[in-house]
C-alpha cells in the first residue's frame, strides 16, 4: 500500500483547519460585514480567499489569507501609523510613494509608464479629433504638486519633470491645441494651490488653471470677485493622508466657488444602470465622511451632463478627477457642458452623446494619471 508523504499529511491537515477556523475567526472579528470599508486609507479591506486545496498548493490562498489577516489584526491603522513613523524618525521622506516636506505631502512620480505609453494616449486623442476637423479640441494637462514644489525635493532624487511631458504632448497632438497652466501654477506656489494630504489642486488652483484655459479656449475668464466663496471643511485628510496616516500634517480646507452668473442647475448622472438628476454640483453629505472631495460633482462616475439654462455654446469634456473642481468655472460660459470619465466607461460614446450636440471638446487629465491610465484609448473604439 502507497503511503501519504508527510508533507501532504501536514498540508491537508492546515486545510482541514482553515475551513473549521476561519468562517468561525471571520464571525467573531467582522460578523456583519465580510469586506469593510476603510475610511482612513479610502479602500476596501480584503476579501477573504476562494477556499480550495488547488489554491492552497499554489500558495494564492495563502496570500490571500496573510492580506486578510493583515487587513483585520487588531488596531491595524495604529500599526501602520507607528511603522511610518519610525521610518520617518530614521529620517525617511519617502512612504509609500509618498515624499513629505514643507508641511505637504506629495506624490511622487517618474515618468509613469514611459514616452511610449505616453504617445499612444496622446494618438488615441488625435485621431479621434480628425475625425471632427470643425470641432475645436483642447488638451489641459494639469501639474501636480511634485512639480509645482520640485524644489523641496533633494538633489537626485528619482522624479521627472512634468513640464518636459507637457511638451512631449505637444509635439505629438497635431489637431488638439495644448493649454499650458504650469508656469502659472508655480507662480502661486506659496498660496494654497494644490491640498497638503491629498493629491489634487484645490478649488483656487483649479480657478487659477481655468483662468488661463478660459482665454486659450477664446473665453473671458471670470474675475473672483464673480464668485461667492463657501467654506465647507477644514478637516479634510485626503488619499496620500490614506496611505501615510500620517497625522503630523495640518488637515485641509475646501472651498465652494458659487458663480452669481449662473441661476440654474441640472445635473444628470449617467450609470449602466440607472440616471439620476440633481438641481446641485455640490454633494454636501460627503462633507461628513472622509471622501470629502466627492462633493465635487458626486464621485466618479462613467457620465454625467450639466445644464444652466442658459444661451450658450455646448461643450464635451474627457476627464479624470482633477475636473471635478474645475468644471464648476465652466458653467457661466456654456448652456451644457456632458463629461466622460473613460476610467468607467465601456460603451460607444454616441450612446450617451452625439458630437453634432457639442461646439467644442476638451480634455483634462493630472499628469500622472494620464501617464499610467489607458482608459482614454477607449476613443478609439468610438
Amino acid at each position: 500500500m502507497k503511503k501519504t508523504k508527510p508533507y501532504k499529511i501536514v498540508m491537508i491537515v492546515l486545510f482541514a483547519a482553515i475551513l473549521v477556523v476561519v468562517p468561525v475567526m471571520t464571525f467573531i472579528m467582522n460578523p456583519s460585514e465580510a469586506r469593510p470599508f476603510s475610511e482612513n486609507e479610502n479602500r476596501y479591506l480584503s476579501a477573504f480567499p476562494k477556499v480550495s486545496f488547488d489554491e492552497f498548493q499554489n500558495e494564492k490562498m495563502q496570500k490571500g489569507i496573510e492580506d486578510w489577516f493583515s487587513d483585520r489584526i487588531w488596531g491595524r491603522e495604529m500599526w501602520i501609523k507607528v511603522r511610518n513613523g519610525t521610518e520617518r524618525l530614521i529620517g525617511k521622506t519617502d512612504v509609500k510613494g509618498i515624499y513629505t516636506a514643507g508641511g505637504r505631502m506629495m506624490e511622487i512620480w517618474n515618468g509613469g509608464n514611459g514616452t511610449d505609453f505616453i504617445k499612444s494616449n496622446l494618438k488615441a486623442m488625435d485621431n479621434f479629433a480628425k475625425k471632427y476637423p470643425d470641432k475645436p479640441m483642447y488638451f489641459l494637462l494639469a501639474p501636480t504638486s511634485q512639480e509645482v514644489y520640485s524644489e523641496l525635493f533633494p538633489q537626485g532624487a528619482p522624479i521627472s519633470s512634468q513640464s518636459e511631458m507637457l511638451e512631449l504632448c505637444r509635439e505629438n497632438l497635431t489637431k488638439v491645441q495644448t493649454i499650458n497652466v504650469m508656469p502659472t501654477m508655480k507662480l502661486h506656489a506659496n498660496e494654497y494651490i494644490y491640498y497638503r494630504t491629498d493629491h489634487h489642486w484645490t478649488t483656487y488652483g483649479a480657478y487659477l488653471a481655468y483662468y488661463d484655459a478660459a482665454k486659450a479656449m477664446g473665453l473671458k475668464p471670470a474675475e473672483l470677485s464673480g464668485f461667492d466663496i463657501e467654506h465647507v471643511s477644514d478637516s479634510f485628510r485626503g488619499t496620500l493622508y490614506s496611505k501615510t496616516l500620517d497625522d503630523s500634517i495640518t488637515p485641509d480646507v475646501m472651498d465652494y466657488y458659487h458663480s452669481k452668473d449662473v441661476k440654474q442647475i441640472k445635473l444628470t448622472i449617467k450609470t449602466s444602470d440607472e440616471v439620476n438628476t440633481y438641481d446641485d454640483i455640490y454633494f454636501r453629505e460627503f462633507l461628513d465622511v472622509k471622501d470629502k472631495y466627492s462633493s465635487f460633482l458626486g464621485q466618479n462616475s462613467p457620465f454625467m451632463s450639466i445644464e444652466t439654462g442658459s444661451d450658450g455654446p455646448s461643450l464635451l469634456i474627457f476627464k479624470d478627477s482633477y475636473a471635478h473642481c474645475f468644471i464648476p468655472f465652466l458653467l457661466s460660459h456654456y448652456s451644457k457642458i456632458s463629461v466622460f470619465d473613460m476610467r468607467y466607461f465601456n460603451d460607444n460614446i454616441s450612446v450617451y452623446a452625439k458630437m453634432k450636440d457639442y461646439d467644442s471638446v476638451m480634455f483634462i487629465y493630472n499628469a500622472i494619471t494620464f501617464s499610467e491610465d489607458k482608459n482614454i484609448r477607449k476613443l478609439n473604439l468610438s
